[in-house]
């Protein structure tokens, strides 16, 4: 994927960059409109590659630390079943403090549901925690 958008990136930039050469101001104007594109594809990527190094820095450390895994039954695709990640994600729950270790746990427990918004939301509040102990703000 962040093979494709760079590829998308380039192609838009060099269309863009042809338009800024061509006479006139409308072209301009949609070549300067057209290197808008690849700036936000550029920051969404590196939005995403970010989130993701975070992620797993933070995995490795909770597992440095010896925290807990769940303890999902999982199908021949590699799924949690929908049972145990119910049973895991009412475990998580009913201890939850707000750490950033249980927050990673919540993550992964929306991620065993199938709620990849909230698990994605849990593990960017599990960053801020592990990140700042102090902060309170998710």
């Amino acid at each position: 994927m962040t093979l494709l958008t760079l590829t998308y990136v380039l192609l838009l930039a060099g269309r863009a960059f042809t338009l800024l050469a061509e006479p006139g101001v409308v072209p301009k104007l949609m070549g300067a409109g057209m290197l808008l594109f690849p700036a936000i594809a550029i920051w969404a990527l590196w939005r995403e590659l970010q989130f993701g190094l975070r992620s797993e820095k933070l995995v490795r450390r909770a597992v440095a630390e010896g925290l807990y895994e769940l303890e999902l039954e999982l199908r021949p695709s590699g799924k949690a079943t929908k049972e145990s990640a119910a049973r895991e994600f009412e475990r998580v729950r009913e201890n939850f403090n707000d750490s950033w270790q249980h927050w990673l746990l919540l993550a992964e427990a929306y991620d065993a549901n199938g709620d990849r918004k909230r698990a994605r939301s849990a593990m960017r509040t599990a960053i801020l925690r592990a990140n700042n102990p102090e902060s309170s703000e998710p």
